[in-house]
């Protein structure tokens, strides 16, 4: 080989050992550049992983005190009355008597608080002469006054069927419970008995032959609308329909207001505390307090404890030796707030006797025996001579100031205490 030859061949070796290095020299770079990028890839995804570790951590926290704090809640939220609340007391039927009673009351007018407190006829109340049916008079006269209660007698029952259509449509007209009266004993003179022969003369001669008199004259006064009786009457004098005797006068009496109770009708009984006529002027009847205490007073007690009594109607008589005065027993606080309610303990309704009789229109017109009556404690006013005026007169004291409109809701509570018992069950 010339040596131009043998150069030549040395230039190429050279050559190819440089190409050599150089892609080794590329390889190296390649292989670095990979695992470069190769690391950084690697710790970029860590870095991501913890990250999102940390935030599925926190996000797991987070979800676990929510959790906690519901449960909590929750716990509140079902604890057992006992642990959070005071155990409520059941209501009883007085409770209930009470809530009705008052919602009642605080719904009245001043006007309908003041006729409410009167029990009248119906000829008073309409104008009518003799009034049988219940017609375009009755209700004018009931949308202008809400009367308390209407007082029926003989002159006004003329059929079963008419007297029973008449309370019906009277009590339909009235914008609030009235009282249907009348006087029934089961005797030949009472109102039914004289004009129906529907009960007859009833005999009663002990308590059991009382009590059940007393569900026979109901029966049939329920059945024909009424709901209020005067009766039975407490009168010790030889002239009283059970004699003399305390002790009988008291098991008929307490008996026969059972009956008429428990079957509907509201007892009354009449003439506290003794009986006298008083139709044609004054009547004084010489007892001491301590003669009542000891006699009549005995009968009343019986019958409001026994015989489930919870209205009375008053005598017009004077009892000098107890009140120290004349003052008729209607109009006198002596006899009605200091021995009827404070010796007795009567916290019923008490009804004036009838303030027409002239025992009561000699001394006092309409309005002043009406004011006076309710001062002395009265609830409500009986048969006044002029209705309109004993109205009036009430209503004038009331805006003075003279009796305050809390007597009023006094006197409305026991009545309608009455009038709503048989609607709390």
């Amino acid at each position: 080989m010339g040596r131009l030859e043998e150069q030549d061949y040395d230039d190429k070796r050279l050559q190819r050992k440089q190409r050599r290095q150089r892609s080794q020299i590329i390889a190296y770079i390649i292989l670095v550049v990979t695992i470069i990028v190769l690391l950084a890839v690697i710790t970029t995804a860590v870095l991501f992983t913890r990250k999102t570790i940390a935030k599925v951590r926190e996000e797991k926290a987070q979800s676990t005190e929510a959790a906690e704090s519901a449960t909590d809640s929750s716990k509140i939220i079902i604890a057992t009355p006992d642990e959070t609340t005071a155990e409520v007391p059941e209501m009883t039927q007085n409770d209930i008597l009470d809530e009705i009673v008052n919602s009642c009351i605080s719904e009245l007018s001043l006007e309908d608080k003041v006729a409410g407190l009167f029990i009248i006829s119906p000829e008073q109340f309409t104008g009518v002469e003799t009034v049988v049916k219940a017609g375009s008079s009755t209700q004018e006269a009931l949308a202008e006054y809400a009367i308390g209660g209407l007082i029926y007698s003989s002159k006004n029952i003329k059929s079963e069927d008419q007297i029973a259509e008449m309370l019906k449509t009277t009590v339909s007209m009235s914008k609030y419970p009235v009282f249907t009266a009348v006087t029934e004993e089961g005797t030949a003179s009472s109102s039914i008995t004289a004009s129906l022969d529907s009960i007859g003369a009833l005999e009663i001669t002990d308590s059991d032959s009382a009590y059940n008199a007393g569900t026979t004259i109901a029966s049939a006064l329920y059945k024909y609308g009424f709901n209020f009786d005067l009766a039975p009457t407490i009168d010790l004098s030889e002239e009283g329909l059970y004699g003399t005797d305390i002790d009988k006068v008291k098991d008929i009496t307490a008996a026969m207001a059972s009956g008429l109770n428990e079957s509907g009708i509201t007892a009354c009984v009449p003439n506290f505390p003794v009986k006298a006529d008083t139709s044609a002027g004054m009547a004084s009847v010489e007892i001491s307090s301590d003669e009542l205490a000891t006699t009549v007073y005995e009968v009343y007690k019986n019958a409001f404890v026994n015989g489930g009594v919870k209205a009375v109607m008053l005598s017009n008589v004077s009892l000098p030796q107890v009140t120290g005065d004349n003052t008729p027993v209607s109009v006198s606080k002596a006899m009605i707030t200091d021995e009827l309610r404070g010796v007795l303990g009567f916290d019923g309704v008490v009804i004036t006797g009838s303030l027409s009789d002239k025992a009561i229109t000699e001394y006092y017109t309409s309005d002043q025996a009406a004011v006076n009556a309710i001062k002395a404690g009265a609830d409500m006013f009986y048969l006044p001579e002029n209705f309109e005026e004993a109205y009036q007169g009430i209503l004038s004291a009331v805006e003075s100031g003279e009796i305050t409109e809390d007597r009023l809701n006094e006197s409305l509570s026991r009545i309608y205490r009455i009038k709503y018992a048989d609607r709390v069950n």
